[in-house]
């Protein structure tokens, strides 16, 4: 019987495993030895689990084991292609069934073992695959099931930045609105080559350095930072496909590391692709949709220095069109009165007699 595996597996991992409940054991960890039968067939491994101990893994006839890329194979030929993808620093995820079991280890030692009910490879640590400004060295986990993902580490296997992404909108869904997969063919090629050549929002060397600063004021207190990019759909319209990048970045305090998040708004001819701009959507000129906008996110104020900073640091790219109105998020430190910085959201029943009509967000036929 052939069994196929494809990219949908990255699903199955965020879903309960076959062996989950009261009676399994989640394991994750890096591989560090590997155990083989006398005819040369695995049957276990020791990982060392994200807590740091070591833990085995016993595989059985039963044991559903999935290599890292994707065929169709019968259940031999899908045990062979793990066994050769299963080395030291090869990361696993298994749901084990109890009771707990023993496994010695190559240099003696028993250590605490649970029969694999399923096995996912879902890494590999890269060691030294980077250098810090000062000469350290970092090792990098790659992840199989999001080429985009990675964490950097530094030798004793202390987490310094998580990355995810920048990833593009064609596998971001939001319940209720259309997506990237609503364009044309040839749309989809424009959009995908916009979102390319805009790259990263963030300096990803810049930010490790920032959290290697940070793990060396902070000690046992310093918490790995993230940054994060992503972009999904946030409206749409009769001609128009609208989506939001959003990269979640760390935002140091001093003794704690927090984050903030930068957004951008983007337009999209549904049929061709074209980029638009926010100005393009209003049948009025820049000045008095500018205006408008302000307006409709403000009317609840009377500060005139309030809408002064609102004013100042107002980017039309970082709005963000969504079917109940327009919004922006202004990072810290961009108002002065504004610390923490500041969201406003247009009501777009106060714009939409200014928008033409084939631009203004809603149901879609």
């Amino acid at each position: 019987m052939k069994r196929t595996l494809c990219a949908c597996l990255a699903l199955l991992l965020m879903l309960p495993l076959a062996a989950c409940g009261e009676e399994s054991r989640q394991v994750r960890g890096l591989v560090t030895e590997v155990k083989t039968g006398e005819d040369g067939a695995l049957t276990a491994f020791v990982v060392r689990t994200q807590g740091g101990e070591p833990m085995g893994v016993l595989l059985t006839g039963d044991t559903l084991a999935v290599p890292p890329r994707s065929g169709s194979w019968t259940s031999s030929e899908m045990r062979v292609e793990f066994q050769e993808a299963l080395e030291p620093d090869i990361q696993i995820s298994a749901a084990c069934l109890r009771p707990k079991k023993t496994l010695t280890t190559q240099d003696g030692q028993k250590i605490a073992a649970y029969q694999a009910d399923t096995v996912y490879i879902t890494g590999r640590l890269n060691r030294g695959a980077v250098a810090l400004a000062d000469g350290t060295v970092l090792d990098v986990l790659e992840d199989y099931f999001s080429s985009t993902n990675r964490t950097y580490l530094l030798p004793d296997g202390a987490e310094l930045l998580l990355v995810r992404g920048p990833s593009g909108p064609e596998h971001h869904y939001v319940g209720g609105l259309e997506s990237f997969d609503d364009l044309s063919e040839p749309a989809k090629e424009e959009v995908l080559a916009f979102y390319e050549a805009r790259g990263a929002l963030f300096d990803e060397g810049a930010e490790l350095e920032k959290a290697y600063s940070d793990w060396k004021a902070k000690g046992e207190d310093f918490r790995c930072h993230m940054v994060e990019q992503d972009v999904s759909p946030s409206a749409s319209s009769e001609k128009v496909m609208y989506l939001a990048t959003r990269a979640t970045l760390p935002l140091d305090h001093g003794d704690s590391c927090t984050s903030y998040s930068l957004q951008l708004g983007d337009a999209f001819d549904r049929e061709t692709g074209e980029h638009l701009e926010l100005w393009d959507l209003f049948c009025c000129s820049e000045a008095e949709a500018r205006r408008a906008i302000i307006d409709a996110a403000l009317d609840w104020s009377e500060n005139d220095e309030l809408r002064a900073e609102v004013e100042s640091a107002f980017f039309p790219e970082r709005v963000i069109v969504g079917n109940d109105g327009l919004s922006m998020d202004y990072e810290p430190g961009s108002m002065p009165s504004q610390e923490h910085g500041y969201f406003f959201s247009a009501d777009l029943s106060k714009l939409k007699d200014l928008m033409y009509d084939w631009a203004v967000p809603g149901p879609t036929e």
